[in-house]
């Protein structure tokens, strides 16, 4: 099992970190949405955003809702430190899962990042849990 360190030092991930810090920066889901509306995809940092898919509209919304979060504010950050992926950390930001903890109530270590759990949801199509 890989240690949390190795995880975060992957360039995607501390591109999303740098990304959440910048977005942070614009202070509100406005001013980040402002962000997208002003960068240049062909080139400098554009050009390097477009390259991990965050030219992409779908993208953009997901690091959004990480960089402010609807709830679990100090989990997304703990999560998005230990280099969890950005699907896991939307899905925290959105309140549709939780870290694990351990019996000390620390949070417990995954194979990337910290293991994340999603709670039942209701399926769109039939109104089943999935």
């Amino acid at each position: 099992m890989s240690t949390a360190a190795p995880v975060a030092r992957n360039r995607a991930i501390c591109l999303q970190q740098e990304l959440v810090v910048t977005l942070r920066g614009t202070g509100s889901i406005q001013g980040a949405e402002q962000f997208w509306r002003h960068v240049d995809f062909t080139k400098g940092l554009g050009r390097k955003l477009a390259c991990y898919g965050f030219a992409e509209r779908d993208r953009q919304f997901l690091i959004n809702k990480v960089a402010f979060p609807d709830v679990n504010l100090h989990e997304v950050d703990a999560a998005l430190k230990a280099g969890n992926g950005l699907l896991q950390l939307h899905e925290l930001a959105s309140g549709r899962a939780f870290i694990a903890r351990d019996s000390n109530n620390q949070y417990k270590a995954a194979k990337k990042g910290l293991k994340i759990i999603h709670t039942a949801r209701a399926s769109r199509s039939h109104g089943e849990v999935v």
